[in-house]
């Protein structure tokens, strides 16, 4: 376990660490200002990775029907039979290249960032003398930052170290708000429309349990963690904006931003669903295609049925033997 230790120092912590006290050098002794510019500087590195989890949304996207033809066709079933449904389910994922997981990269990369960064911010600015002597053994030669020790930690009337719970009003308040809001937002670009209930559902209750729960965590955890994760929605949600082709914003039965083009798409789009026949969203060119993909799916699971009992045959047979 040490290893693991020496790997979370050197390649999270201290890197952090002086990346924070670098920025509070150049940008004139403002330990808020490093934070927001080392907010944007870790968003920009994970451009590909946003492009990534865009892509992988809009083949999941595209291969809904496909899978709810799936989940049709073994509805009710138990046993082998949802062992077959998941061995086809990940056959279409292979097939259509698309991983399940490829949808939450930037938020599982962002974790370990945000458990280091809340590590970071109580170890860049100690409260005791014991703290500051352990703190110049983290800075790298090279770094101008350590004749700043020790740093200020106030940005805007409030303390970046103390819990959010401790600010002075309305800060306490407000940044718990602001984090829940830019959540909310930023989830609200990501989430694609989909007309399965079951997924509607689900997306609907994360679009909500998520900015409420982390607004809810926020008071908690140190200022300097809340102003971090709430740049890093606001700059997310710009970075997503033009991602993912400027796509519009749905809010409150309208959308906004976005081009027209994307606008007139969108409507276009929730018009068609809205006018459309019950257990009926799709053109009849990819009801066709669903059609013929469900008849292919049907055939792969009687093939691998017939397989199946053949191989229990000749188990069976050998334990006669």
């Amino acid at each position: 376990m040490e290893i693991f230790g020496i790997l979370w120092l050197e390649v999270i912590m201290r890197p952090m660490i002086n990346s924070l006290a670098l920025l509070y050098k150049l940008l004139f002794n403002n330990f808020g200002l490093s934070i927001i510019v080392f907010t944007i500087l870790i968003r920009l590195a994970m451009i590909p990775l946003t492009v990534r989890q865009t892509r992988q949304m809009k083949k999941m996207q595209g291969i809904q029907p496909k899978l709810k033809a799936i989940q049709e066709k073994y509805k009710g079933e138990k046993g082998d039979a949802r062992r077959a449904m998941s061995t086809e389910t990940m056959a279409l994922y292979k097939t259509a290249g698309v991983s399940p997981i490829g949808c939450l990269g930037p938020m599982i990369v962002q974790m370990p960032i945000w458990i280091g960064f809340y590590r970071a911010i109580l170890r860049t600015m100690p409260s005791t003398p014991e703290g500051l002597a352990n703190l110049s053994g983290l800075f790298y030669g090279w770094n101008p930052a350590i004749s700043s020790v020790p740093f200020d930690s106030q940005f805007l009337g409030i303390s970046l170290v103390d819990l959010v719970s401790a600010a002075a009003v309305p800060w306490n308040y407000a940044l718990p708000l602001l984090v829940g809001a830019s959540m909310f937002l930023q989830q609200k670009m990501t989430t694609n429309p989909t007309s399965d209930p079951r997924q509607r559902q689900t997306n609907q209750m994360m679009l909500w349990m998520m900015p409420i729960m982390f607004g809810a965590f926020t008071w908690q955890f140190p200022a300097g963690l809340a102003v971090y994760i709430l740049f890093s929605n606001i700059v997310g949600v710009v970075i997503q904006y033009y991602v993912g082709g400027k796509q519009p914003i749905e809010l409150f039965g309208r959308s906004f931003l976005g081009t027209e083009t994307s606008r007139a798409e969108r409507a276009a789009q929730v018009a068609a669903e809205a006018n459309a026949p019950k257990g009926q969203t799709s053109s009849p060119k990819e009801s066709d295609d669903d059609d013929k993909s469900t008849e292919v799916l049907r055939k792969d699971g009687r093939r691998s049925n017939r397989n199946r009992s053949r191989r229990t045959a000749r188990r069976t047979r050998r334990r006669r033997h």
